[in-house]
């Protein structure tokens, strides 16, 4: 049995083993920005009794910690892949869990009736692709991860033919808050998220086609906005039903409580169409139902203080990024205006130097590059070293005065998921790790060489990604 719970969440159950796949079964992520859509029922997270839970990348909605949390059960045995760093790993451990499993690229590993096998993609982010295979059926679960090219021929020819293929379909980045001053250019494409389902799922030709993890809306007020760029399942159909169909698969839309078995099939509730047919209707609803909850979160954030240990905290992760690696952004500083109901707080930012000072509104308005961000956000991303993550709740805005400003503040963002992903400041111990890594993901070294040719030439990252899908 194949059954959907939420947003990324999946569920595959046999006689004899229950897998479940990045819960995310309760509340909101990225500081109340994020909500599962269609709203997820409440779930008593015991009763669900999974033998298994694998954990497919760091990112908040898929590496939930407050459903996590709700688990009692902390002998449960939660699986992940192996990555250069031991954040998620060390998390985990964080959180009580006493039996983690850690699975090399391309590592099967048995349990009972079922079999799961993870496929690493991600030059330092590590997203993993799982693929889960039962006596009923073989599922490619893609998620967010963007595996093509040379790697995705290894899945193919390793495991043959799918049943059922998962894989996103929206935006889950910060390229709509970017803005250039006085220029109209746009830094995302929101009909690339179809074509690069379709590509995907014409490459890989399983059965079923499920459009998977973009099954969210957003509820707080700074980012109610962005809804409008969230491309949903059915809008992701009739966008393909323009491109020509999909070639040697059907498109199955299952969400929160639609599942499949051998012998019921298909189990989908049809009341769920509604919430898109309906869509502004349905999250203006859903708003006003979890009203206490977000205004309770308003308030906390009014109350939120800017502390000197948190500004050292940012300091000393601009710092541990060696100075070779910012060596374009010498002469470069930063402002990051942070937002608050009580008092707007502005903080200037020397990032070759590690330096961060308070600032004043007149010295951030004169500035060529602007962050403007939550306080809240701010101190939490900080502390728990999450900064480059923040902007995927789409709270933050970035304002720039040219191309040039644009491109340095790409350059640090970059590195600065370096730091979050434990590769900066660098250790032996890292850079050993991520060497031996890609001797079992060699293929990916040939996407990457590809990649680069095509970026060379002039293609977007989201054009390089459609174009390496295409080539098989």
């Amino acid at each position: 049995m194949l059954k959907i719970h939420s947003h990324a969440c999946l569920q595959v159950k046999t006689k004899k083993s229950n897998l479940l796949v990045d819960p995310w079964l309760t509340g909101s992520c990225y500081w109340r920005s994020w909500w599962n859509y269609p709203p997820v029922k409440d779930l008593d997270h015991d009763t669900l009794n999974p033998d298994i839970i694998y954990i497919t990348h760091v990112h908040w909605d898929h590496w939930h910690g407050l459903t996590l949390k709700k688990f009692l059960n902390k002998d449960i045995l939660i699986v992940t892949h192996q990555e250069p760093n031991k954040r998620s790993y060390q998390d985990l451990l964080d959180f009580g869990f006493k039996n983690i499993k850690v699975l090399k690229h391309g590592q099967s590993f048995q349990h009972n009736d079922l079999k799961i096998t993870p496929y690493q993609f991600g030059l330092f982010l590590n997203d993993s692709a799982l693929v889960i295979e039962t006596p009923d059926c073989k599922i490619l679960n893609a998620n967010d991860c963007k595996i093509a090219g040379a790697s995705l021929e290894q899945i193919k020819k390793k495991h043959g033919k799918f049943d059922f293929a998962l894989r996103s379909h929206s935006t889950a980045n910060d390229r709509v808050c970017y803005q250039i001053k006085g220029s109209e250019k746009v830094f995302d494409d929101v009909m690339h998220y179809s074509r690069s389902f379709k590509l995907f799922m014409d490459n890989v030709k399983p059965t079923y086609a499920i459009p998977f993890a973009s099954n969210h809306c957003h509820l707080h007020k700074d980012v109610i906005e962005f809804n409008k760029y969230i491309n949903d399942p059915y809008t992701l159909k009739e966008n393909i039903q323009t491109m020509g169909d999909l070639k040697g698969s059907e498109l199955k839309i299952l969400l929160s409580g639609d599942s499949w078995s051998k012998s019921d099939g298909f189990q989908i509730q049809e009341s769920n169409k509604e919430f898109f047919d309906k869509k502004e209707e349905f999250i203006s609803q859903y708003a006003k139902e979890n009203e206490e909850k977000l205004q309770q979160y308003y308030e906390l954030e009014n109350k939120q203080r800017l502390n000197n240990r948190t500004v050292t905290v940012f300091e000393k992760q601009l710092k541990s990024i060696p100075k070779f690696f910012k060596r374009k952004l010498k002469e470069w500083t930063f402002v990051i205006h942070l937002t608050n109901s009580k008092k707007d707080q502005f903080l200037l930012v020397n990032p070759f130097l590690g330096k961060v000072s308070r600032s004043d509104a007149a010295t951030a308005e004169s500035h060529k590059a602007k962050i403007i961000m939550p306080l809240i956000v701010f101190n939490d991303a900080v502390n728990k070293n999450m900064f480059h993550h923040s902007g995927i709740s789409k709270r933050n805005r970035y304002v720039f005065e040219n191309h040039e400003e644009f491109s340095k503040w790409e350059t640090l963002n970059g590195m600065l998921d370096r730091v979050e992903l434990q590769v900066f400041p660098l250790r032996f111990s890292y850079v050993v790790s991520f060497i031996s890594s890609y001797f079992r993901r060699w293929r990916e070294i040939l996407v990457y060489m590809k990649a680069l040719f095509y970026l060379r030439k002039g293609l977007k990252m989201y054009d390089v990604e459609e174009k390496i899908l295409s080539e098989h």
